[in-house]
């Protein structure tokens, strides 16, 4: 049941961070796409942005999705605060520190993420499998996958 949970919790997490993403696209005029074009790779979308488009980008991304865990474990813990026994637990077994401890985190600098998606896509350009979002979420810490564990997991 506690699997469940944090599944639900992992889920609501996600969606606010992919709602503060886009967002963050909406307000920057990121989504203007050619009227020419047809539909572009991940990896051509990411290239015709400046550098700094793609640190912001990336800065964006990590944190909405630290805003998004941060209120998605707070929502998860006023939820089953009702129903857990009442009795001292040491800090991080209280709900809201268990759901962020068991969720990824973005521990290097934006630079390091940035660079790991341009890397995946001058790796694996034609890779459609891989948007932006999910390499972010893999180069998280866990997992922490390298550009090469990254495709090998999206091609299974």
């Amino acid at each position: 049941m506690r699997e469940r949970r944090m599944g639900t919790v992992r889920l609501l997490v996600a969606l606010v961070a992919v709602a503060g993403a886009i967002t963050f696209l909406l307000n920057s005029g990121l989504t203007k796409a050619k009227a020419q074009s047809g539909p572009q790779t991940p990896a051509e979308m990411w290239f015709s942005w400046s550098s700094d488009t793609r640190a912001e980008y990336v800065g964006g991304y990590v944190e909405g999705f630290v805003e998004g865990e941060r209120q998605g474990c707070s929502f998860y813990a006023d939820k089953i605060a009702p129903y857990l026994p009442h009795k001292p637990e040491p800090p991080e077994k209280l709900p809201r520190l268990a759901c962020l401890n068991a969720l990824p985190d973005f521990t290097k600098p934006t630079k390091e993420y940035v660079d790991a998606i341009t890397n995946y896509y001058q790796k694996y350009p034609n890779d459609r499998q891989a948007g932006v979002s999910r390499i972010l979420l893999e180069s998280a810490t866990p997992p922490g996958l390298t550009t090469d564990q990254i495709h090998e997991k999206l091609a299974r």
